[in-house]
């Protein structure tokens, strides 16, 4: 995980054309130095006292006397990635950009940095500070002379609120990955679902049509069963005629062409059946030449 989002950021910027105000930010700001901290441990194991050291905030100051130096130092610390968490900030500083003007170039780079506007006059009305930078909860006005007791209480609480952004930004991003990947997932699997309902649809023709060929077949296989029947009647009764005897050549050829008929009707039903599978497909030698005569005779 990125150190940014586990550790505290308090690094702070100082941006004010007077030197005292530096020095006075950095009494108030920086830690106890590591002899006087020796120094007090000596006395209380001499004295036989625990004397108690006030806790004081490690606070990582860097110090601009004009808009534009510490402009710099802001570029600076976002190419090193290590950003200011926030920037005390005078508001006049002639010649050069006063405090408004910086700010507001400041946010154009670093939108997360929070910033504390210093003035001891009326130069900018809160309103006008709204029409040239807008309505920001990044921005806090601190009124000179300021306490020193003010001054921790908002490098601490702005350098957490800088710390919470981060986090929040964090979680912001992971869950747009997160909304990103789950999006992805669901137009995947709708389409294989597209694809599912698709082959399922023509599964469902594909059935349909078979149950319509079923339904086709059976109907036919009844009708074939009764057209057989009718051709047995006919050719029963041609070939009882042709048993008789007693007929004309004339006749006796109509006759035998009303059997001839009537047997390849049987066989064209047989071969109907075979079509839709209601019979068993037995091969048989096709004599042409026999064929040929028949049709012809048919014609005739």
């Amino acid at each position: 995980m990125n150190n940014s989002l586990t550790h505290p950021n308090r690094r702070i910027l100082v941006i004010d054309d007077n030197p005292a105000i530096h020095a006075d930010f950095k009494k108030i700001l920086t830690p106890v130095s590591n002899s006087r901290q020796r120094l007090d441990a000596l006395e209380a194991a001499f004295f036989g006292e625990e004397k108690k050291v006030e806790g004081i905030l490690n606070f990582e100051l860097d110090s601009a006397l004009q808009g534009q130096q510490g402009f710099e130092l802001v570029q600076k610390s976002l190419a090193e990635k290590r950003p200011y968490a926030m920037v005390f900030m005078d508001v006049r500083m002639p010649p050069g950009w006063d405090g408004i003007e910086t700010s507001g170039r400041i946010w154009a780079i670093d939108p997360a940095i929070q910033t504390v506007i210093c003035t001891a006059y009326a130069d900018y009305s809160w309103d006008q500070m709204i029409a040239r930078l807008g309505i920001s909860d990044r921005l806090v006005i601190l009124k000179k002379p300021f306490d020193n007791v003010e001054v921790v209480q908002l490098a601490y609480a702005l350098t957490e609120k800088w710390l919470l952004h981060q986090k929040a930004q964090a979680r912001m991003d992971e869950l747009g990955f997160m909304v990103e990947a789950r999006t992805l997932e669901l137009r995947d699997a709708n389409e294989h679902l597209r694809k599912e309902i698709s082959e399922h649809a023509l599964t469902e023709e594909a059935l349909r049509q078979s149950q319509k060929m079923e339904a086709l077949g059976q109907l036919a296989g009844g009708i074939a069963h009764d057209f057989n029947n009718l051709l047995t009647i006919i050719r029963g009764h041609s070939q009882f005629l042709l048993c008789e005897g007693a007929h004309s050549p004339a006749v006796v050829e109509g006759l035998e062409q009303i059997d001839a008929a009537a047997d390849r009707a049987a066989k064209l039903t047989s071969q109907m059946l075979m079509f839709i599978r209601k019979k068993r497909m037995e091969r048989q030698h096709l004599d042409l030449c026999q064929r040929l005569d028949q049709f012809g005779k048919m014609l005739h």
